[in-house]
Order: C-alpha cells, then structure tokens, then sequence
C-alpha cells in the first residue's frame, strides 16, 4: 500500500502588503533626505540685556548682552541707552529722553537730589522732560519746573524711540497746546494769545499772559455777561443764573469772578458732572486722583461751592500769607495755584484758554 504525502499549500499573496511596505520605504526616504543634513535644533535663549547706540537720531549698533555692567560698558560715555529683553523696558540712558510717570498715585518733584524738599507734584501718566537720568534720581521739567524724581517712577524712552512729542503751535494771534500724556490727560487745548516770540510750531514750555494775571483783581465782566457766556457754549448748564452769586463773591473775597467761573467750568464741565450733580461740588475740592468721587466734599447748594471754594481759594492760595500761596495767578507747576491745587500739570492752561474764549481781562 503506497503512502501519500500531503503537503501544505502556499498561503494566498496579499497585494496590500506589497504596497504597504512599499509607501513607508518611500515615506522614510523623502524623510532621509530632508533631515539628514539638519542637526537638532535648541534655541538659544534672549540675552537679559540689549543695549543700543545711537547716532543722528537713530539706531547706529544693538548688541545682546548676559549683563547690565556688561551692557553699561558697552556704552561708556556713547550716546545710548539699555533696555530688559523681558519686557521692552529701558532701564538705563545716557542722555535726554522722556518719563512716563507710572500708575501708583502722584509723583513728588523735590529741589535737590536728596529728595526731601518738595516743589510739586504731578499725576500718573504725565510725561516729564528727562535731562540727566541716574539709577537712582533724575532731573526733569515739565510745566515751567525743573527739579528732581525718583527714577523707579518712571517708564524711561530715550529721545530717539520718542517719535510722538507734545508741542506748542500758533495759528493766528492763537496758541494751541497739543498734549502727549497717559491716563486721559492728554488731547489739544487752546491755551489763549500767542506770545510774539512764538514761532509756528515749538515743543519747549511757552507761558501765556493769562496764566500770570493777577486773580486778586475784579474783571470787567458783569454777572449777565458771565451768565451770557455759560448759556452760549451749554444752554442745559445749571451754572446759567449764578453770574450774581460770582461777583458776590468776588466783592466779598476779592477774587475775579471770570476766573473762578471759568474753574469752575472746567472741573465741572458747566456743572453737569457727577460730582457736580450729586454733591454741587463745582472745583474738585478734595476730589483725589484715587477716589475723585467718593473723596469729594459735598456742598449744600451750587451757591454754596461758589461761596465757600471762593472763599478757600482767596485765603489759602491768592493771599500772601496762604498756606499754599505761589503768586496770586493760575501760574504753572513752578508758581502759582497749579504748583499745588491740580495734579495735572496743564490745569491752569485749561483755565487760562476759558478765559481767553472768555475775554477776562
């Protein structure tokens, strides 16, 4: 009997697996040869510090350093400045520039470097004029005032990363202030009559005749004539009927009655503001930079602001002996009420462009 021998068959080929093999054999050699002459890759973290030097108004050289003695070297005595790869921040000049004063409340301007004898102060966003920069203390001016600051106050720019500068500009007999500043105290503002020795456009301080008027003097104005005046630029202003109680008070107080209606304008927008509303509160006495509206002193009655502010202003800042007396006129962050009563350094100019529009004096 033979005996047969039963071999197993050849399993079935599957063509998938042909192609399969195939498609990754391709996909690695395009891989191969994209990559092979490509070494990994680490990047390499920023330098801390960036310094730059200028020239004619421009970047001349940047260089990267570990360092600020490092990057403070590289400067020496070159015009440049040093700025922190983390944010932006320019931590160290050697030249003019400008300061933004930074969020925190007002900043002091004092005498000398030591910092004890305050001239005035300033609020958060104004921007100063930078003279001499130091690690420490800065010298500055703004609004008419030269005087000194702390230096981590401010948010430094050197002049040549400052394209956008405030400025002065005549168009007519008319000056005009076109103010750079943080914290809404920037925008444009007629100041009143162009000095002759203005040219068309300036960015150095111009002082109007305005600003230096003698507050202690009646103005020629009646009380209609002021009541004219409220009802021609606000016809819904509350403050039209008050011409009388302004020359009461400028008869009782000698205080010029343009001028205090023209603060009282200005801080209370013809007396429609909230404070204005809620408190007769006309001048902002008391109204801080931190809580204007609840730090704000409540009055009886419109009159009664205009009486009793009136009578402050007389005896505190327009009388030789006042405790915050600088010269009896609007003035300027050197003299005069702006020295202490606004923390904005363009207060009085505001004032002084009502009574131009006004003609006060």
């Amino acid at each position: 009997m033979s005996t047969r021998t039963i071999r197993p068959g050849r399993p079935a080929k599957r063509a998938g697996s042909l192609k399969g093999l195939l498609f990754f054999f391709l996909l690695g050699s395009v891989l191969f040869f994209l990559l092979k002459d490509d070494p990994p890759s680490v990047l390499k973290p920023a330098a801390p510090y960036i310094a730059e030097k200028y020239q004619k108004g421009q970047v001349a050289t940047e260089q990267e350093f570990d360092t600020f003695n490092e990057a403070k070297a590289f400067l020496a005595d070159e015009r440049g400045a040093i700025k922190r790869t983390e944010d932006d921040r320019y931590v160290y000049l050697t030249g003019p520039g400008i300061g933004i004063v930074d969020p925190g409340g007002t900043l002091n301007i004092y005498q000398d470097e030591s910092l004890k004898k305050r001239l005035t102060y300033v609020a958060s966003g104004s921007r100063l004029t930078l003279r001499d920069f130091g690690p420490d203390v800065s010298r500055i001016e703004i609004a008419g005032v030269s005087g000194f600051v702390a230096s981590d106050r401010l948010t430094l720019y050197p002049v040549e990363q400052s394209t956008n500068r405030s400025f002065y500009e005549r168009t007519g007999d008319t000056l005009r202030h076109y103010i750079v500043a943080n914290a809404g105290l920037g925008g444009w503002i007629t100041v009143g009559r162009a000095p002759k020795d203005v040219s068309k456009r300036t960015t150095d301080y111009v002082e109007v005749s305005t600003l230096t008027k003698n507050l202690r003097k009646p103005t020629p104005l009646s009380a209609k004539e002021l009541d004219a005046f409220i009802k021609n630029n606000a016809p819904d202003s509350p403050l039209i009927g008050t011409g009388k109680t302004f020359k009461k008070v400028e008869r009782d107080f000698d205080i010029n009655a343009a001028y205090l209606l023209a603060h009282a304008i200005h801080e209370s927008n013809y007396g429609r503001s909230t404070i204005a509303r809620e408190k007769f509160n006309l001048f902002g006495v008391n109204a801080t930079d931190i809580a204007p509206g609840q730090n704000a002193t409540a009055y009886k009655s419109l009159d009664d602001s205009i009486r009793k502010t009136g009578q402050f202003i007389a005896r505190d800042y327009l009388a030789p002996d006042g405790k915050y007396h600088r010269g009896p006129f609007l003035g300027n962050k050197a003299k005069g009420m702006n020295v202490f009563y606004a923390s904005d350094p363009y207060w009085s100019e505001k004032i002084a462009g009502i009574l131009y529009k006004m003609d006060a004096f």
